[in-house]
Formats: C-alpha cells, structure tokens, sequence
C-alpha cells in the first residue's frame, strides 16, 4: 500500500513486546507469552516478527477469528512505573518469510482501541525513547536484517 493511501503514518521502531491469546468469556490465558519484535507502528496497530503463530495448540492469527471469546493482545512489561501495558488487537494478515537466514513470520494486527487511547500514546513513548536501543542478541540480528 502506497503511502498516500495510508490512514496514519507508520514509524519503525523496533522494541520487543510479547503477543498473547485470551478466552475472554472464561478470564484466562490460552496461549503465550510470545516475543515479537516491533518493526512498524502507527495510531492504528503494528506490524510485527514472530517465529511462530501457533503456540500451545493455538493459532494466533485464526482463533481470535473463528472464536469471538478467544482475544490477542500485546503486552509489555513496565522497566518504570506506569510503563506496562496491555492492548487488545485483532489480527489483520500474516506471511510467512522463508529466508535462508531466518525463518519467521510478519503479522500485521490492529489496535481494539481508539488511535488516541492512553496505551497506545504510552506504547509510542516506550519506542520513540527505545528506537534501536533494545538489547540481546536476538534483537540485533533482526535490527540487522530487517533495517
């Protein structure tokens, strides 16, 4: 999609964040935490890596589809106060990237709250203050491949 026809400009930003699966009608925790790496951000969802879309015999990107109970949301542990976070997304598409290098996966999801919602402007605080400063070495073999 060119860049004219998007609804909100997108920033890479690359911070880890960790993608999660909820039954929301039974309050509990189905699958996850997965680590994802951040590689663009906007008001109205993110873009991310992943090495896997299916964990713990779920689908991260199918059941919050087939099973309106079952929610995905990205969560992120404060380093300070007020820092941690949870957002409820909803999965957009995903591909698979086969690359000699490394195997994983890019899922586009969409944010379940409103653009200008307190989490999502903490969320662009974290990685406006975070932009490729993320430690360890699975971090900076991405920055390297995906930047």
């Amino acid at each position: 999609m060119g860049k004219a026809q998007r609804r909100a400009e997108r920033y890479n930003k690359n911070i880890t964040i960790d993608l999660i699966l909820r039954d929301e009608s039974r309050d509990m925790r189905l699958a996850g935490p997965v680590p994802c790496f951040v590689v663009d951000l906007s008001s109205y969802g993110l873009g991310l890596i992943l090495n896997q879309v299916h964990f713990q015999g779920h689908h991260f990107f199918y059941e919050p589809q087939d099973n309106p109970d079952n929610q995905l949301y990205i969560e992120r542990e404060g380093k300070k106060d007020g820092e941690a976070l949870s957002i409820p997304v909803r999965p957009v598409w995903f591909n698979l990237d086969d690359d000699e290098e490394l195997r994983c996966f890019h899922m586009g999801v969409e944010f379940q709250a409103p653009p200008n919602d307190e989490r999502i402007t903490l969320l662009k605080r974290i990685a406006a203050g975070k932009m490729g400063e993320e430690g360890g070495w699975f971090n900076r073999l991405l920055l390297k491949l995906w930047t």
